[in-house]
């Protein structure tokens, strides 16, 4: 019988929201991590998409709801919670 092994830090964040801070920018940005990799994850967040808009100008004018991808390395912090029923359960 195989034993399967837990999922990794990585793919437990896919589908949570998170709130991320990068060097590029002074405030941090709530959004919600949408796949993973092992370098990094793709990043859904309208306030962010914003303010690469501010700093890009018309680059990403066309692009409708663009989801980010994030490296792992660039991240300053990452904060994410686990619901209060899984925590209980360990």
């Amino acid at each position: 019988m195989l034993q399967s092994s837990p999922p990794s830090f990585k793919t437990k964040l896919v589908g949570k929201t998170v709130l991320v801070k990068l060097s590029l920018f002074s405030r941090a940005f709530s959004g919600t991590v949408t796949a993973a990799d092992e370098t990094g994850f793709c990043f859904l967040s309208e306030t962010m998409s914003g303010a690469l808009r501010e700093l890009t100008g018309s680059a990403m004018a066309n692009m409708d709801s663009p989801s980010m991808y994030l490296t792992f390395a660039n991240l300053e912090w990452l904060i994410f919670s686990d619901s209060k029923a899984a925590g209980a359960s360990v």
